[in-house]
C-alpha cells in the first residue's frame, strides 16, 4: 500500500494501450495511436485516458468507443478546436453573421457534448452529396474563412467518419467512479459515515446509524444520508454552502434594511421599521433584517427540504417567508406558529403601479430583493453585472473568460457604439447584453423597484438568450423567461454539480488544459477526462432524479473523490496527474470546525460564544460575505496559530468538565479516572488514549499500533515532569481557570459536589495534554 498525507491530494493517472486503434466505425484494432481529447494544437497522444467508457485509469482497455470519444479526439483536437473555433466560437465572426454552424470553447462546461450536438443538428444538410460541413471549408461552396479544409487532409476525413456514426451513434454508459479509480483505496462505509455525518449535520453518527452501516454496508449509508438531510442541521449547513455563492449574508449582519429603500412606497412596513418616533423593539428589527436577508437561501432550502427540482432555484414562481418577513413586506401568508421566526411558507410579492396591483414576476433568487441589491447595477452598467452573475452561479461559465486579451482603452473612440460596433467590446457583450435585457423591468437606482413598463436600449444588443432572442411582448416577465432557458441549458446541472464538489471537497473542479504546450499537458488532460466524465454522469443523475439536489450529494459522498485514502501501488507520474483531485484531505472550514470541536469533545470554543464563528472566522480562512469572499483552502502560519490556540483552550475548558460527570455520561475519559496513573493503570490509560484517537481523529487503530504508544509516551511524559514539578513546589494542584466549576457551554455554575478544582497526581492535566494535541493534529483539522 502506497500512503499519502492527510491535507494532500491522491495522485494518479493511467495509460493505455500503446498498440490499440480506434477505426472509424468505433471498434478497436491494432497498431496505432489512441487519442484523448485535445484543445488548441494538440494531438492526441498515448500517454492518457480517453474519455467515459473507451478506457479505464489503469490501462486496461475498454471495450465501448463512443462517438463523443470519437469527435473529442478524432475532430476536436485534430483542428476543429484550433482551426474552426477562431470564426465559430459564440463571439467570432461567423457567429456574428448568423451562422448555424457554432462551436463552443473549453471555457463551456459541456462544451465537447455541446459542439458535438451542434454538428449532429447540421449533418443533413447537403450541397451536391456533400456534408455543407465539409462543403464549405473545403471551397465548394462560399465560405468566410475560404477554402482551409483540403478534402485529402486527416481532419476531413475524420469529420466524415463522424457524420457516418452520427447516423447510428455509438453509447457507451459512464463508468462509475470507483471503475475509474480501481487502485484507490477508500474510507469504508462507517468512516465515511463518520466523515459526512460532521460534514452535513456536525454530529458524530448515532450508534444505530452506524449499525445500520455495519450491518447492510453502502445501501444502508445512502439511507442515514438520506436521513440526515431531513435534519435542520443540514439545512444550516446547506445554507452556509449556498452563501459561498450568492453572498447575501452580507445583510445578514443587519444591512438588509439599509439596501431596500427605505422610502420605497411597495412595502410600508419598511418605514415602520425605520421609524424612530415609534422605533420597534431590538429584538423584532433583528428578527425582520435576518429573516429579510436570508429570503433567497431559505427559497433554495425550502425548495430543498421538500424535495422540489432544484430548477425551481430560478423557476419558482414564488418565494418564501417567515412571519417576519411576510410583515415587512405586507404578504397575508399563513403560518402555524406566528412567532416562530425559522416557519417558511410561500407566497408572492405585489405592488401597485398606477392605482394597479402588479404580482411580482417572481423567477426564483433572480428577483429576490436580497439578490438584486447584492448584485445591483447602475443606469451605465444596465443589468450586465446581474448578467455576468447569472452566468457564474448557474451556469459555471466565466463570461470574462471568453475574451481574455488586453484592450487598447483608445480603440473604442473610432466608433459611436463600440459596445456593439467595435468588435474587441462585442465579443464578450454580444453574450452578456442579451441576458442583462431580460432585467428590464427592474429600475437602474432602487434595485428591487419594477417598473410599470420595461425600459430597454436599442444601442444594445437585443435581450434573448444565446442566439435566441426573447419575445417583445415578454418583456415584462423576461427574467422568467430567462430562467425556462437556463434550467433547459445542460450547464444547469453542471453547475449544481460543480457547486457541491466545492462544498464537498473544499477543491474547485479540474479545469479544461489550454496550454497544449505545458509540460504536463497530458497529464492535466487526463485529470479533467476522468473527473469530467464523472461530473457528467452525477449530474445525469440528478437530472434523472427529478433536479433533487440530494441526489448530487449522495454521489459525491460515495466517490473517491471524498472516500479516497490511499493507493495500492506506487503511482507513476502520469498516474499521480490524474488523480490530484482525489482525497480526503479538506480543511474545515471555521463554521465546520467549529461544530466538530462541539461534537468530538462536547464544549464550544468559546464557552457561551463561538469564536470560530466569531472573532476568529476571518482568521481561520471564512469570509464575511462583503469583502472577504473566497475561502481559504490550504492552512497558513496564522490559522495554525488560531488552531493551537483553540487546542489548548478547548482541552482546558473540556478535561476537568468531562471528569466531573459519571463515568457512563462522559465523551471523552469514558475509561480512565483521575486517579488513574501510568504506575497502576497504565493499560486502562491506553485503552482511553485508543478511545480519544477513535472519537476525535476518526483512527480505528490496534492497540499495539505506534500512534497509540506515542500519545501514551506524551501523557507519561506530561505527568512525570507535573508530578515532580507539585513535588518540588514548582506547581500547585489547583487547576485554576481549567478547573471544573460551571459548564462551560452554558455558564452555569455545576452543583458543588459535581466540581472539580484540583489536581493533586497531575493527571488532569496530562489529559489535557492529550486532548490538546489532538486537537491539533491535522486529522483533526482536516477532514
Amino acid at each position: 500500500m502506497v500512503y499519502l498525507p492527510l491535507g494532500a491530494a491522491l495522485f494518479a493517472a493511467g495509460c493505455q494501450d500503446p498498440d490499440a486503434q480506434v477505426d472509424t466505425e468505433g471498434s478497436k484494432t491494432s497498431g496505432a495511436e489512441t487519442g484523448t481529447t485535445g484543445s488548441a494544437g494538440d494531438t492526441p497522444t498515448t500517454d492518457g485516458p480517453t474519455s467515459a467508457g473507451s478506457e479505464g485509469t489503469t490501462g486496461e482497455p475498454g471495450d465501448c468507443y463512443s462517438t463523443r470519444d470519437f469527435f473529442a479526439d478524432k475532430v476536436w483536437s485534430k483542428g476543429m478546436g484550433t482551426l474552426c473555433v477562431q470564426c465559430h466560437e459564440p463571439t467570432g465572426s461567423a457567429a456574428a453573421k448568423g451562422a448555424k454552424f457554432r462551436l463552443l470553447t473549453p471555457v463551456y462546461p459541456g462544451f465537447i457534448e455541446a459542439n458535438l450536438a451542434n454538428i449532429e443538428s447540421l449533418a443533413g444538410y447537403e450541397f451536391e452529396d456533400t456534408p455543407l460541413i465539409l462543403a464549405k471549408p473545403s471551397g465548394v461552396v462560399e465560405h468566410g474563412g475560404g477554402a482551409v479544409l483540403p478534402p485529402e487532409s486527416e481532419l476531413y476525413k475524420n469529420i466524415q467518419a463522424l457524420l457516418e456514426q452520427l447516423e447510428d451513434p455509438i453509447e457507451c454508459p459512464p463508468p462509475s467512479a470507483d471503475e475509474s479509480f480501481p487502485d484507490v483505496v477508500m474510507l469504508d462505509e462507517v468512516q465515511t459515515l463518520r466523515k459526512a455525518a460532521l460534514h452535513l449535520v456536525g454530529r458524530l453518527p448515532a450508534d444505530d446509524e452506524v449499525a445500520a452501516v455495519e450491518a447492510d454496508g453502502e445501501a444502508a449509508l445512502v439511507d442515514v444520508l438520506e436521513d440526515m438531510m431531513t435534519e435542520d442541521a443540514f439545512y444550516a449547513r446547506l445554507t452556509e454552502i449556498l452563501n459561498d455563492t450568492f453572498l447575501t449574508d452580507m445583510y445578514y449582519g443587519g444591512g438588509s434594511l439599509n439596501a431596500i429603500n427605505s422610502g420605497n412606497p411597495d412595502w410600508p412596513n419598511v418605514a415602520k421599521y425605520f421609524d424612530k418616533e415609534n422605533p420597534m423593539p431590538d429584538d423584532q428589527k433583528q428578527r425582520i433584517y435576518r429573516a429579510v436577508a436570508r429570503e433567497p437561501l431559505d427559497l433554495i432550502t425550502y425548495i430543498v427540504r421538500n424535495d422540489r427540482p432544484f430548477t425551481e432555484v430560478l423557476t419558482a414562481d414564488y418565494t418564501v417567508f417567515t412571519p417576519d418577513s411576510a410583515f415587512l413586506y405586507g404578504v397575508a401568508a399563513e403560518f402555524e406558529d406566528p412567532s416562530d421566526p425559522t416557519e417558511l411558507q410561500p407566497g408572492v410579492l405585489k405592488v401597485t403601479r398606477n392605482g394597479k396591483e402588479m404580482t411580482y414576476p417572481h423567477a426564483g433568487v433572480l428577483t429576490s430583493p436580497m439578490w438584486l441589491n447584492r448584485f445591483p447595477t447602475t443606469p451605465t452598467n444596465r443589468n450586465r453585472h446581474r448578467a455576468r452573475k447569472v452566468y457564474d452561479q448557474f451556469l459555471a461559465t466565466d463570461v470574462l473568460a471568453l475574451a481574455s486579451q488586453a484592450i487598447d482603452p483608445d480603440a473604442g473612440a473610432a466608433f459611436a457604439n463600440p459596445t456593439r460596433d467595435d468588435p474587441t467590446c462585442a465579443q464578450c457583450h454580444i453574450t452578456i447584453d442579451p441576458i442583462a435585457g431580460a432585467f428590464q423591468m427592474f429600475d437602474r437606482n432602487n434595485q428591487e423597484f419594477l417598473l410599470e413598463k420595461p425600459v430597454w436600449f436599442p444601442e444594445m444588443f437585443a435581450p434573448g438568450y444565446q442566439f435566441e432572442l426573447m419575445p417583445t411582448d415578454l418583456a415584462a416577465t423576461g427574467v422568467q423567461w430567462l430562467a425556462q432557458k437556463v434550467v433547459a441549458d445542460p450547464r444547469f446541472s453542471l453547475s449544481a454539480t460543480y457547486k457541491m464538489y466545492q462544498a464537498l471537497t473544499g477543491e474547485e473542479p479540474a479545469r479544461y488544459p489550454t496550454n497544449a504546450q505545458a509540460p504536463d499537458y497530458q497529464q492535466q488532460l487526463a485529470a479533467w477526462q476522468t473527473q469530467d466524465a464523472f461530473m457528467r454522469a452525477v449530474a445525469a443523475a440528478f437530472v434523472a432524479d427529478n433536479h433533487n439536489l440530494k441526489a448530487i450529494i449522495v454521489k459525491l459522498i460515495l466517490s473517491p473523490y471524498y472516500r479516497g485514502v490511499q493507493v495500492a501501488n506506487e503511482p507513476s507520474e502520469a498516474h499521480k496527474a490524474e488523480l490530484a483531485h482525489v482525497g480526503t484531505g479538506r480543511l474545515s472550514t471555521p463554521e465546520l470546525l467549529a461544530r466538530k470541536v462541539i461534537a468530538t469533545t462536547g464544549v464550544r470554543w468559546g464557552g457561551t460564544g463561538d469564536l470560530l464563528n466569531g472573532e476568529f472566522k476571518l482568521l481561520y480562512g471564512g469570509i464575511d460575505s462583503n469583502n472577504i469572499v473566497q475561502r481559504l483552502s490550504s492552512i497558513n502560519q496564522l490559522m495554525a496559530s488560531v488552531a493551537q490556540r483553540m487546542a489548548a483552550e478547548v482541552s482546558c475548558n473540556a478535561t476537568a468538565f468531562d471528569f466531573s460527570k459519571p463515568a457512563d455520561a462522559r465523551l471523552l475519559f469514558p475509561l480512565v479516572e483521575p486517579a488513574d496513573t501510568p504506575d497502576f493503570k497504565a493499560a486502562e490509560i491506553k485503552a482511553n488514549i485508543q478511545y480519544l484517537h477513535e472519537r476525535i481523529l476518526g483512527e480505528v487503530l490496534a492497540s499495539d499500533d505506534p500512534e497509540l504508544e506515542r500519545t501514551y509516551e506524551l501523557y507519561r511524559e506530561v505527568w512525570l515532569a507535573g508530578a515532580q514539578n507539585i513535588a518540588d513546589d514548582l506547581e500547585g494542584t489547583g487547576l485554576g481557570p481549567c478547573g471544573a466549576t460551571k459548564d462551560p457551554n452554558t455558564g452555569v455554575a455545576l452543583p458543588d459536589e459535581q466540581k472539580l478544582t484540583q489536581d493533586e497526581l497531575y493527571t488532569i492535566r496530562a489529559w489535557q495534554a492529550v486532548v490538546a494535541y489532538l486537537l491539533s493534529d491535522f486529522a483533526f483539522l482536516y477532514e
